[in-house]
């Protein structure tokens, strides 16, 4: 069995984030956040953060895949030392069996009243809107629990698209590594944007994902099927001749009968497909500051009134205001 354990620094400015952890919790949904906190401590002069798991009873807890967290009671924190406390996701069984602890019920409820902030990776969701903690509030979870996140809790207005939710003190996170984007915006929100960008580039993260940014990736989705080779190649030469006929040429089939199967495999006609990669890498050009005529001509639009078309009838507003709310 593996152990793993956190370095807790200490001092007057250091913000304690505690993960409270279960048997059966998603090691990823710990282990990528914490190192997103733990990280900042690599070239800031103090320590930013504090490091806790915790659990019940404390001692070893093993997470689904059978490395062990090396945890602190409960009782060691009070709930004036937390600023963050989170859930992790795992399974709905594992998390029935965390949810059904009074104490720990008592304990979590108690501690989020006090801490500046409180939230959820994945399916951690599901405790706190079972502790009351969602009521009324919006909140995001793994893709394959959204909808028996929404049928459970009606008074939770699920968001089954984002990566992550904000809503108030409370932050809640979609499937698994989307935790790692939600952390660097924690971060940013603590630290500035300068920090995170330094932090990922540390992770080698390719790039941060903004919260309102789809947990569905075109190509991700597409990949498993007849066409693999296909929409690996159209994510890397957007700005080409993507017409049906070019397309039909590359798969070596005839224009029909590409359309036909295309369509059947993916789930989309190749015009749509096309369009939709397009937009996707649109966005986050656009994130990152680019100009709307820059990011026209690198995605393959052709043209600014070609990719405000698209973007308006896709997200109902202008590449320019997207922009401005987005960009940082």
């Amino acid at each position: 069995m593996t152990y793993f354990r956190v370095f807790l620094p200490t001092g007057p400015t250091v913000r304690t984030v505690v993960f409270l952890v279960y048997e059966g919790a998603q090691l990823l949904d710990v282990s990528g956040v914490a190192s997103v906190f733990a990280e900042a401590a690599e070239f800031m002069p103090e320590p930013p953060y504090r490091v806790v798991m915790v659990s019940e009873d404390g001692g070893p807890v093993t997470t689904r895949g059978g490395v062990a967290l090396m945890t602190l009671p409960l009782a060691t924190l009070t709930e004036t030392d937390v600023d963050t406390v989170l859930v992790p996701g795992g399974l709905l069984q594992a998390l029935g069996r965390l949810i059904a602890r009074p104490a720990v019920q008592d304990w979590y409820k108690a501690t989020a009243a006090r801490a500046r902030r409180f939230g959820s990776t994945c399916t951690g969701a599901f405790a706190l809107a079972a502790w009351g903690l969602l009521d009324g509030r919006r909140a995001a979870t793994h893709w394959q629990a959204a909808d028996e996140l929404a049928r459970r809790f009606p008074t939770i207005a699920v968001d089954p698209e984002s990566l992550f939710v904000e809503d108030g003190p409370v932050w809640t996170s979609a499937g698994v590594s989307t935790g790692i984007d939600m952390a660097l915006a924690l971060l940013e929100r603590d630290l500035g944007r300068d920090t995170a960008v330094t932090v990922a580039r540390r992770l080698v993260l390719q790039m941060r994902r903004a919260g309102h940014q789809s947990q569905f990736s075109a190509v991700l989705e597409a990949q498993g099927g007849g066409y693999a080779d296909l929409v690996a190649w159209l994510g890397d030469n957007l700005s080409a001749d993507l017409t049906l006929d070019a397309l039909a040429a590359r798969a070596g089939q005839a224009p029909r009968t590409f359309h036909r199967r295309f369509t059947a495999d993916v789930g989309a006609t190749p015009a749509a497909f096309v369009e939709r990669l397009r937009l996707d890498r649109a966005r986050t050009l656009l994130e990152a500051g680019r100009t709307p005529k820059r990011v026209a001509m690198a995605t393959g639009f052709g043209s600014l009134d070609r990719l405000g078309r698209a973007f308006r009838r896709a997200y109902a507003l202008s590449p320019s205001a997207y922009r401005a709310l987005h960009a940082g």
